[in-house]
């Protein structure tokens, strides 16, 4: 059983979130109306307003092309998941969903880590060191493709010798020669007389 003390630490663990907004600048009315709806998880901080690149945003695919877009962190007090503050600045800010990205501070640091390391194949996401190579041709080129032919050609395929037994089908097996219908003649019941 947990002790009291690890009941209000777990209480007072706060949570902190990234939010990207798509198409519209969350300044004056609108920052004001999401931190109204954000104070239902009672908000403790929110970061300045950045702008990011005009460019397609892996958020938003349903923008397609390039599109504008602003990010901010906010921490809340009230335990709630991503889905929560989602659903929140959706209805009481009145903000249209596909315009609204919620993500938990963590993996959206992660996340954008890991794709920076293979920005401009300056790097390898992957950790294996015999992944790491200058040129991709030698996993996925034709290059590739020949290596996998050559491969394929010196392996010996063992098949089923050619003077097995032939298989019977259905139709070769035998049936039972007495029809199920109409053969047999059920008993009339006859009461004893006496």
């Amino acid at each position: 059983m947990k002790s009291f003390q690890t009941y209000i630490a777990e209480l007072s663990r706060s949570s902190e979130f990234r939010i990207k907004l798509a198409g519209v600048n969350p300044r004056g009315k609108l920052l004001d109306q999401i931190k109204r709806a954000l104070d239902t998880y009672q908000l403790e901080s929110i970061s300045a307003v950045k702008s990011l690149p005009v460019q397609e945003h892996r958020d938003f695919p349903q923008w397609g092309g390039p599109c504008e877009a602003y990010q901010f962190d906010v921490t809340l007090a009230y335990p709630t998941n991503a889905v929560q503050v989602r659903m929140m600045i959706q209805e009481r800010a009145r903000v249209n969903p596909d315009w609204i990205s919620v993500r938990n501070l963590h993996e959206a640091e992660y996340t954008e880590e890991a794709e920076s390391m293979g920005k401009d194949h300056t790097g390898s996401v992957l950790l294996d060191p015999e992944m790491k190579t200058e040129s991709g041709q030698e996993y996925a080129g034709q290059t590739r493709i020949g290596n996998l032919l050559k491969e394929l050609e010196s392996h010996k395929f063992e098949f089923a010798k050619a003077n097995t037994e032939k298989a019977k089908t259905t139709n070769e097996v035998p049936q039972g020669d007495v029809s199920p219908v109409g053969t047999h003649q059920n008993k009339k019941y006859t009461p004893p007389k006496g």
